[in-house]
């Protein structure tokens, strides 16, 4: 850029339809990009051309191809300008994760009660773990509870990976009516998926929510996002007011 406009008071955005943790329906949304750098911005004479970096960390939730562009604009102007043309956005790939963490050991936290959100392997270590029951939604993934050392309660209801991918509204009911019932009689009990952060964070949040029915969704989904990271999938929130309806509160 030429230096006939300070990097300070430039806005900057990628404008771009992919799934990340604040945006579980896909749709076309901003990502606020933030000034990483100007070097030698002071030294530069007004001529001069100057490389300025702007920059974010997005957590992302589905794979796929998607698009995206940028936008800037002073932030006294209204008007962006845009990087591309209508329908000359690039494209970005997302491609499955590999080596996170929750692929090295067990982990799991402790959501509400007697009730547990973790990983596949902690599900698979569920006696050593001291669990007596376990859920698991991994569609395909399995356990055989046979083989634990002390009786473990084992429960699948399959569901697909990826935040692209809404849960069943009768699935998510029985997940939320297995965790109520069972956690209650329990003394351990973990919910899990592959990694304990999709399918069975959404499914956490939900139980949360059922659990106490004067709270929002949004406070539902921070009070599990307080203990272990989770993301939510498409269509969550509609399927919680729907399923789980609020009561109302009189002062």
């Amino acid at each position: 850029m030429e230096k006939t406009v300070s990097p300070s008071e430039i806005v900057a955005e990628a404008w771009t339809n992919i799934y990340d943790k604040d945006n579980p329906e896909g749709l076309w949304h901003s990502i606020p990009l933030n000034l990483i750098e100007a070097p030698n911005w002071d030294a530069a004479t007004i001529q001069d051309q100057i490389n300025v970096t702007f920059g974010n960390a997005v957590i992302l939730t589905s794979d796929g191809e998607y698009r995206f562009t940028f936008r800037i604009r002073r932030k006294q102007a209204t008007e962006w300008i845009w990087r591309s043309g209508f329908m000359q956005d690039g494209i970005i790939e997302v491609r499955p994760p590999f080596g996170e963490k929750w692929s090295q050991g067990s982990n799991y936290n402790k959501i509400l009660g007697t009730v547990h959100l973790g990983n596949f392997i902690a599900a698979s270590k569920a006696d050593q773990l001291g669990f007596d029951a376990v859920l698991n939604l991994a569609d395909n993934l399995d356990l055989i509870p046979e083989k634990f050392s002390s009786p473990v309660l084992y429960t699948k209801i399959p569901l697909r990976d990826g935040a692209v991918n809404p849960i069943p509204e009768d699935k998510l009911k029985e997940a939320v009516e297995w965790l109520q019932k069972h956690g209650r009689q329990y003394k351990k009990v973990l919910v899990n998926c592959r990694a304990g952060i999709g399918r069975a964070g959404s499914v956490a949040v939900a139980y949360v929510f059922a659990e106490n029915p004067t709270m929002s969704y949004e406070d539902a989904y921070n009070y599990v996002f307080k203990r272990r990271f989770v993301y939510p999938h498409k269509g969550l929130r509609d399927s919680l007011y729907t399923l789980f309806p609020r009561k109302q509160m009189y002062m």
